[in-house]
């Protein structure tokens, strides 16, 4: 039953979390629908897992098409094709679809001593980490600088996860040296900074794009519980 309880509780803190950023009430993330939002210049989809229907949401004059997308359902709704089929030539840039899950003091794993907070004269360590790895890669990351977590060995940072905030949300980043992948390490830094993450909220959120299944692996190895799926479609002139 605590158990039970302890998920209903992340749950509703996340729910609460997303109607805040989305601006739409906290009820919709479980029943879904579709949203005209003012503050908005994009047209998105959150996915929630175990909900009735996902959320699409847009500007205004963009309703039309959102209420097209939704008729198509399933995964072209999800992975953004039949919101960019709908928008026609109004359709950029698809981000994602993204995978989102979020983890709590109770399902992190226990600390490794080998990770350590890095500070500011370990910045060049990271800067030739993210030198030996791919670009694609390293924009994925978000492993941008302080606070972060890393594992050094013999003069090198080998991997890394840093911490930032999204909203009021704290959010992982991490990125392992290509070479010193299947070790394990990004599980350790990962740890590290999500208790780090978890002296700010009750919950700690970890995002990855959907076909990044290693890193998306990596999460729930970590105890991060899968919420939601988001694809976001950019609005062109």
């Amino acid at each position: 039953m605590r158990h039970k309880a302890l998920v209903q509780d992340w749950r509703a803190e996340v729910d609460g979390w997303w109607a805040d950023v989305l601006h739409v009430p906290a009820a919709a993330m479980r029943a879904g629908g579709v949203f005209a939002l003012d503050h908005v210049d994009h047209v998105g989809v959150v996915a929630v897992d175990g909900a009735s229907a996902p959320i699409a949401y847009g500007p205004p004059d963009a309703l039309p098409a959102m209420y097209a997308a939704t008729r198509a359902g399933g995964g072209d709704l999800v992975n953004g094709r039949a919101v960019a089929a709908a928008l026609g030539s109004r359709a950029g840039d698809v981000k994602g679809p993204a995978w989102y899950g979020y983890a709590t003091i109770e399902t992190l794993p226990s600390p490794a001593r080998s990770v350590r907070a890095l500070d500011e004269r370990d910045l060049p360590l990271l800067g030739r980490l993210l030198e030996r790895t791919p670009l694609a890669e390293r924009e994925e990351s978000g492993t941008t600088g302080l606070p972060a977590y890393g594992y050094i060995d013999d003069g090198e940072l080998l991997a890394v996860a840093c911490l930032g905030m999204w909203k009021g949300m704290p959010t992982i980043g991490v990125l392992t040296d290509p070479l010193a992948r299947g070790r394990g390490l990004a599980r350790l830094v990962v740890t590290a900074a999500a208790r780090e993450g978890l002296r700010r909220r009750v919950v700690v959120q970890y995002r990855a794009h959907r076909r990044n299944m290693a890193s998306i692996a990596v999460a729930i190895r970590c105890g991060f519980s899968f919420y939601c799926d988001g694809v976001v479609i950019d609005l062109a002139p």
